[in-house]
């Protein structure tokens, strides 16, 4: 079996929708709870004037919220997978922007309890993991045959996105232990 024909299977794609989705999920919510603290930490990033901050962020958190929505109402379609890319990609360019011009002492506002962590390589390095799954799940959804999950598909499916989360939620942990270690030293 080739890789190619590994990921055009929809056990793929069901799995790294279903990861992302829980990933985009556990990112807005916390945004949408207290959304004065993502405005804020959106306005530090210094990317748009400051008269269309509000604005700009109340448009992310909405784009991110249909992305993570699109990826659980659409899973098997490929432009979902997308959406979830567009979300990821910008937020991942507004660190990359940030850090090329040294701007290290920036708060991430990701949406989570690693708000506090700052923005790094290594939040860089998660994200890019992120759209890879994404990638995947575009791709496999392109390329996948149609055909009928069985329980065992879902089964699979579902254990991989777990697998896939905690990896997500190692990463984002491991990042913020970092930078209360490097604040206690």
């Amino acid at each position: 079996m080739t890789a190619a024909m590994l990921i055009a299977d929809p056990v793929v794609t069901a799995a790294c929708s279903a990861a992302a989705a829980l990933v985009l999920l556990l990112s807005v919510l916390p945004k949408l709870r207290e959304f004065e603290r993502f405005h804020a930490a959106f306005g530090v990033y210094g990317l748009l004037p400051s008269a269309w901050s509000r604005v700009a962020s109340m448009a992310f958190v909405a784009a991110e919220t249909g992305a993570a929505l699109l990826l659980v109402v659409r899973p098997l379609h490929p432009l979902s997978a997308v959406a979830g890319l567009a979300v990821v990609g910008l937020a991942t360019a507004a660190v990359v922007i940030n850090l090329a011009h040294g701007r290290r002492d920036i708060r991430c506002g990701c949406g989570s309890d690693a708000d506090s962590m700052p923005l790094s390589a290594g939040l860089v390095l998660r994200n890019l993991a992120l759209l890879a799954v994404l990638a995947t799940a575009a791709a496999s959804a392109a390329t996948a045959p149609a055909r009928a999950l069985a329980a065992l598909d879902f089964a699979a499916a579902g254990f991989c996105a777990l697998a896939l989360l905690l990896m997500w939620l190692a990463a984002t942990q491991l990042l913020a232990n970092a930078d209360r270690a490097r604040t206690r030293a």
